[in-house]
């Protein structure tokens, strides 16, 4: 896939880029703020008290709280949340569909479209991406330190869209490079609101599904049959040419495992480098012998390690010396020094929600017995997307808290390693 932008456009991203940061600096943040449910006080049988908040709104709520608590860590740009029936649904393949630059979308029984011209839902999205923008700018203000922004990575977005025929956007060669495009200029754009508002955006970007664009194994939208495999030149060729117009981007893989490929072995580092992502992240759960060493490659290759904690972490945010060593002894096991631990950053809470319907999972629901933080899920899935939302606001507020602190506290704890 060519680059896609001309030399004027180059000159004109690196004049609106010369004050961003250009690393990912190590931190203890959230992958995201979610705020479900109604609020337990409001009246039974009303409007506000069937569909959700009556004053301020989700994403609003959101933006207080990333602001308010995480003070000079990496806040996450809010998701918007949806009402969907009786439950609130946060769709981040709805936010990044916002973000596409001259591409029209709208939303079908099995998930988002082109589409010739923009609809109800379009402008819904497009609405809802203000009001995070307008969030960040009211509560953000004064804030000068690094801002996350996670979004669906590149081929993540391609595996969700459709054509207006209903067949999948992955399996047309022309439609994916448009939207792979549309798609970088939209992010690139809204980086640079957020660098004129005196912030220093992050991109995080969330690539769950390249093994099954590499190996062809994407189903189809019937499910009865699979795309073609996208080549390794293309995939490559896409995720360099939209993170070499981004602010430092964070990318994060479901996994540290390798892809086999016509008899070869890819391995996550190489993934990586090749992507050009300035940092990564994986799931400490996903984690093996190899994977720590996937690690220790990426780390020594001057790519920014993170580590993603398991969902339920936050519900007990006092734990850090747990975490702590779950995660020093495997690192020393392959020859690490602990005090390399020093160089990376903490993601806490439950990933976003990307698959058909979108519903948001239970921040506030009981951990479930053991701590081991081992998932039930298959690495690379879109796990916990289709949960139901748990109504219990102040159960999700005192969670979405803990989250914030047990990211801050085991990223001190690394600092202090000697």
């Amino acid at each position: 896939m060519p680059e896609f932008r001309s030399t004027a456009d180059q000159a004109s991203a690196d004049d609106s880029s010369a004050d961003l940061p250009t690393t990912v600096a190590p931190a203890g943040t959230t992958t995201g703020i979610w705020v479900p449910g109604p609020r337990p006080d409001a009246a039974a049988g009303s409007v506000s008290g069937a569909a959700g908040y009556s004053a301020n709104s989700p994403v609003r709520e959101a933006a207080s709280a990333a602001f308010d608590l995480l003070g000079g860590h990496l806040p996450p740009v809010p998701l918007s949340a949806h009402p969907s029936a009786d439950r609130w649904g946060a769709d981040a393949i709805g936010r990044a569909v916002g973000l596409l630059t001259e591409l029209h979308v709208d939303r079908a029984s099995f998930g988002w479209r082109l589409t010739s011209a923009g609809g109800r839902d379009e402008r819904l999205e497009s609405s809802a991406l203000s009001e995070a923008f307008d969030a960040i700018a009211e509560y953000g203000e004064g804030y000068t330190g690094q801002v996350q922004v996670s979004l669906p990575g590149p081929w993540t977005l391609v595996t969700a869209l459709s054509l207006s025929s209903g067949a999948g956007v992955l399996g047309d060669f022309g439609a994916r490079r448009d939207v792979v495009q549309a798609y970088a200029f939209g992010i690139a754009e809204f980086a640079a609101k957020l660098s004129g508002l005196g912030l220093q955006p992050v991109i995080r970007l969330v690539e769950s599904r390249l093994r099954p664009v590499l190996t062809g194994t994407w189903p189809t939208v019937s499910g009865w049959g699979t795309l073609p495999a996208v080549s390794e030149t293309q995939v490559y060729a896409a995720l360099q040419s939209t993170l070499s117009h981004l602010p430092p981007v964070l990318l994060s893989l479901p996994d540290a495992e390798p892809v086999h490929l016509q008899g070869k072995e890819i391995t996550a580092a190489e993934v990586v480098r090749n992507s050009g992502a300035t940092a990564v992240s994986v799931p400490l759960a996903s984690l093996k012998a190899r994977g720590w060493e996937q690690m220790a490659m990426i780390a020594e290759a001057g790519v920014g390690p993170w580590l993603h904690l398991p969902q339920h972490a936050g519900s007990r945010p006092k734990e850090v010396k747990h975490w702590l060593k779950r995660i020093e002894e495997p690192w020393r096991r392959i020859g690490m020094g602990a005090s390399t631990l020093r160089d990376f950053g903490v993601l806490a809470g439950e990933e976003l929600p990307m698959t058909y319907p979108p519903l948001l999972t239970s921040v506030g629901a009981p951990v479930g017995s053991g701590d081991t933080g081992e998932s039930n899920a298959p690495a690379g899935s879109d796990a916990g997307s289709k949960a139901p939302v748990d109504t219990a606001g102040p159960n999700a507020k005192n969670l979405s808290l803990g989250t914030m602190m047990i990211a801050a506290g085991l990223r001190r704890a690394f600092e202090e390693i000697e």
